[in-house]
């Protein structure tokens, strides 16, 4: 049976689209009113489940699609320091390394400091996963701190050339993305934070200075002895160790003794 208003063999749903008593198949030209244009507009501005389910797959094909490769051009800088030890190369060194295209590179990344910032961030989170996985049989604050930095410093290799060139790069980063690098090494602060917070609760730490802060002096001491090391520079008549690094990392953190 034929549905009122539309044609034989026209599906009841179609009406939706022509607005009542219209047929869809022979459209009435001059008699369409402002109430059924609205209709249509409106309708037509909805997004179905299957089309919304659509856009969401392809974003997400897309979004996987765009760190892939992406990940080829850091895979590709990360190769070329460990080469070099430095990061004096090109936008086009790392596209011949890395086999994608020069249109491919700039579709990802605006400059070659916005690549050595992927690769710094990659590197950070790597590193910060694994020294959490180290300390997780920890319970004591102490004991946490000192694994922080001894794993810190055996971390480092202090003689590669691979570790020079980062540390240039770094501090060129540093003094050019100031503010995106700092945030790059938040999750490093935030880790010492968490560990100094643990002990200023259980008074064996030092409570007179913010625990941001006290976490900041812990890493800017830590980063500039390995820095130092890495680029060869003495400035006592012997290189800093670990047990140094960690004996003076301790003692400007613990809560002070009794007074005699």
């Amino acid at each position: 049976m034929a549905c009122p208003g539309v044609g034989p063999g026209l599906p009841p749903i179609l009406t939706i689209l022509n607005g009542p008593g219209q047929d869809l198949r022979t459209p009435q030209r001059g008699r369409t009113t402002k109430t059924g244009s609205r209709r249509r507009s409106d309708v037509m501005s909805q997004t179905s489940k299957w089309q919304e389910r659509t856009v969401e797959h392809s974003l997400k094909d897309a979004r996987q699609k765009a760190i892939s490769r992406g990940g080829k051009f850091i895979q590709a800088a990360n190769h070329l320091i460990r080469k070099t030890g430095k990061a004096d190369f090109t936008v086009q060194d790392v596209v011949e390394t890395s086999g994608m295209s020069l249109r491919s590179f700039y579709q990802y990344f605006a400059t070659k400091d916005d690549l050595l910032l992927a690769l710094v961030e990659e590197a950070v989170g790597d590193y910060v996963a694994d020294i959490r996985a180290r300390l997780e049989p920890e319970t004591d604050p102490l004991e946490m701190l000192q694994l922080l930095v001894k794993t810190m410093f055996s971390a480092a290799d202090l003689s590669s050339s691979s570790s020079r060139g980062m540390v240039l790069f770094s501090w060129h980063l540093a003094d050019t993305r100031t503010e995106e690098f700092s945030a790059i090494f938040s999750p490093q602060v935030t880790m010492v934070a968490e560990i100094l917070e643990a002990g200023v609760a259980t008074g064996v730490f030092r409570d007179d200075i913010e625990v941001p802060v006290l976490a900041a002096l812990v890493m800017h001491t830590v980063v500039s002895v390995l820095d130092m090391r890495i680029l060869g520079v003495q400035m006592s008549p012997r290189f800093i160790d670990e047990d140094d690094l960690v004996r003076f990392c301790l003692a400007g953190v613990l809560a002070p003794g009794p007074s005699a």
